[in-house]
């Protein structure tokens, strides 16, 4: 019967709705449970006074950190740097405040500062007295970049005890007035609101002044904004991975204090009751295991780098034919032992056919590139010896020029360079390239000490070999080049004693790009000209263009080349930038071209927005040179020209400067096929293997002819590449199309 029929369908029909509510029902008493549990720990922890001015402390350095840098920052930089100045200086202002309130309960009377809250005139003289010291301190010992580290660490704590003193005091006002307003009497949670409208209010008024202060020292280089801007999706991601920094680390800090808690409740109980020596005996031990930890994980990172830095890529598996080249046939140090870069060094010699076809020269040689491996020898002495014996197997010493360039920690050394010279010489040169570490420089900062004590033993043979030579025999001359890290190493190697030593040590001439900012040698230079180059033989330029600025009598004593940008972070970066400003930092209109005037110095915060700097300093793209940040391609060919007083028409330098970005996009599209190709077959040939097929026809890679008409017809060779320039491998760079 229909009627009949019809009621079990229903029944059926609404038992799936029946068991969906149920589990909204039980999904929503879950979050309710949740909330429940956590909303009380969140209402109670803005109602402590310390916690309150903490928030107060982060919402003023939120305007902080947006101002302009060095370089434009990108949404999802800002964001990050965002969160982290805001997460420090909460942590900073937060525990200043609760300095402040143990101040107050001690002077109260009553030692026992547990579960207590301190008398309200107590606390008032307390935050006063944190205040007044901050302000005399800073007034006492001004900013100088030049200070004793101990000076600045001095003000850095007084400027944070004065913030967490007036913080206080802001919370307590605040209380005040609320508890006197009756409109305010129905708000919940009405403390946390002011405190974030007192934040707010305090941030609009440092906007203001940072743009009054724009009007009044006008802008510089108005076209380069201070954040980039992003599309709806990436202010979403710059949001979400902003939010992530400040909460992550946030939550390191409240790991911390558990384990301070910690330690403390067991110095309670095994030494006995100290209310100050128990809580800062807590942090001691915390901190000593946070140290721990990350030293441990950096070693660990470091070692690891190591081995991936000696993987052999798939666009150069077998050692160079070349007899004139490391790991060639007539070398003695082997292609595994030269790392990942130096295989690459090797490998992307220019031939004397390119050569004579780019320069029009009628004839050209083979250049040698030799690179002292750092694999090679267990020690700086070996090192320097397996070079010197490379250098005589190659026959180093029958060339015009002789370089020593400096490699970054990686072990690279641009190719730009290398090909200029090789170019300019018409391949009359040996390119001496001694590795001292196989990782990124911020890993070989420790490892610069024995990098100059290898180039200098390195220098020290060179000049003994060509004193021993026949004095009818052509000597060579001896250069030096460094970029990057490789400029420090090449640099340092006159420190502490002068320029002169590079005299001693026989370099006629040096060039060095991109110097960072802890290079002893340009410190002591910058600080101290007349005395440590008496003869003025050291220049720096911004772009080697402007040595027509120069005078002729400087130009002619001009023997060793520093082209530092002017918006250069790698040149302008400290950790000391923490707690002082830097000399670039400086007033106004002294301040070097391309650096804000309107920016203001700022604890912590001008720090963390250089090192986004120094990020994206080292942003380049293949064959695309460009005169920005820590990227000095566009310099490269005329600095090596004016350096080394090398002969170059105009018209050749033209032909030369297009074969140099060739190249350059050239070999990073190779390096694409065929690590695409290599990653192709690695899963094929594991597919296969779990298939139990053997894969023999699936071993190799596609030859050199097939490999070259891919590059010339496959549209793919425009995707993003990975290319190493000045110790940077990114692999998401766009290929441009080359210039003309």
């Amino acid at each position: 019967m229909p009627g009949r029929t019809s009621r079990p369908s229903r029944a059926k029909a609404a038992a799936p709705a029946t068991t969906l509510q149920y589990l909204g029902r039980v999904v929503r008493f879950s979050v309710s449970q949740a909330i429940a549990r956590v909303m009380p720990k969140l209402r109670a922890a803005p109602s402590l006074p310390s916690v309150r001015a903490g928030i107060i402390g982060a919402a003023v350095s939120v305007a902080g950190s947006y101002p302009r840098g060095l370089l434009p920052r990108s949404a999802t930089d800002q964001a990050l740097a965002t969160g982290v100045v805001a997460s420090i200086h909460y942590f900073l202002t937060a525990t200043s405040a609760a300095a402040a309130e143990t101040v107050a309960l001690y002077a109260s009377g009553d030692h026992s500062v547990h579960g207590r809250r301190p008398p309200v005139n107590a606390q008032l003289f307390s935050d006063l007295a944190f205040i007044s010291t901050g302000l005399a301190v800073e007034k006492a010992i001004p900013p100088n970049p030049d200070e004793p580290m101990q000076r600045s660490l001095v003000r850095f704590a007084a400027h944070f005890a004065m913030m967490g003193g007036a913080s206080n005091i802001l919370v307590t006002a605040t209380d005040t007035l609320l508890a006197k307003a009756k409109w305010s009497r129905g708000l919940r949670d009405r403390t946390l609101i002011a405190d974030m409208a007192l934040g707010f209010g305090l941030a609009t008024i440092t906007v203001i002044g940072r743009r009054r202060r724009a009007i009044r020292y006008g802008l510089v280089d108005p076209d380069r904004v201070a954040v980039e801007h992003a599309p709806i999706v990436g202010t979403l991601k710059a949001a979400a991975m902003g939010t992530a920094a400040g909460v992550g680390l946030l939550a390191v800090i409240g790991s911390e204090q558990i384990v301070a808690k910690r330690a403390s409740a067991l110095l309670h109980g095994h030494v006995g009751r100290v209310e100050v020596g128990s809580p800062w005996l807590g942090h001691a031990v915390a901190l000593s295991l946070y140290s721990g930890v990350g030293l441990l994980a950096l070693i660990r990172t470091k070692r690891r780098i190591e081995v991936n830095g000696d993987v052999v890529e798939a666009a150069y598996p077998e050692p160079p034919t070349d007899p004139h080249v490391t790991a060639g046939p007539r070398s003695g140090i082997p292609f595994d032992a030269i790392g990942k870069e130096g295989r690459r060094f090797v490998l992307m010699a220019l031939t004397p056919d390119e050569i004579m076809k780019v320069t029009g020269a009628e004839s050209a040689k083979s250049p040698i590139r030799i690179v002292a491996g750092f694999e090679a020898a267990e020690d700086t002495e070996e090192r320097a010896a397996i070079c010197l014996a490379e250098m005589d197997r190659l026959g180093a010493f029958d060339r015009e020029i002789i370089c020593v360039a400096s490699p970054t920690g990686v072990g690279y050394v641009s190719y730009v360079f290398a090909e200029a010279l090789e170019y300019l010489t018409r391949g009359d040169c040996a390119i001496v390239m001694p590795q001292y570490a196989l990782v990124p420089s911020a890993l070989a900062l420790a490892d610069t000490g024995d990098g100059a004590k290898l180039q200098r033993l390195v220098l020290t043979g060179i000049r003994e070999r060509i004193e021993a030579l026949p004095p009818d025999a052509r000597k060579p001359r001896v250069v030096q080049f460094g970029e990057s890290l490789g400029a420090q190493v090449a640099l340092d190697i006159a420190y502490p004693s002068g320029s002169y030593v590079f005299d001693e040590l026989g370099v006629d001439a040096g060039l060095y790009l991109g110097v960072p900012f802890r290079t002893m040698t340009w410190n002591a230079w910058i600080h101290a000209r007349d005395r440590f180059d008496p003869k003025g033989t050291m220049l720096a330029l911004s772009e080697p263009g402007f040595i027509d600025d120069v005078s002729p009598a400087v130009r002619d004593r001009m023997r060793h080349l520093m082209v530092v940008h002017h918006d250069d972070p790698v040149n302008k970066f400290g950790y000391r930038i923490v707690v002082r400003p830097p000399w670039w930092m400086g007033r106004p209109d002294t301040r070097p071209p391309k650096v804000p005037r309107e920016v203001m110095w700022r604890p912590v915060t001008t720090f963390v927005l250089t090192l986004i700097d120094l990020k994206n300093g080292m942003n380049f793209r293949p064959g695309h040179f460009e005169r920005r940040g820590h990227d000095y391609r566009i310099d490269t060919l005329d600095a090596v020209i004016l350096a080394y007083r090398l002969p170059c028409s105009d018209e050749e330098k033209v032909r030369i400067e297009k074969a140099l970005r060739g190249r350059e996009v050239e070999w990073a599209r190779r390096r694409l096929v065929a690590r695409k190709f290599a990653a192709a077959r690695d899963s094929i040939n594991a597919t296969l293997s779990r298939w139990g097929i053997k894969a023999s026809t699936l071993d190799s890679l596609p030859s050199d002819e097939q490999l070259e008409s891919l590059l010339t017809a496959a549209e793919s060779a425009n995707e993003p590449t990975g290319f190493i320039v000045a110790d940077q491998d990114p692999d998401s760079q766009p290929t441009p199309p080359l210039p003309g």
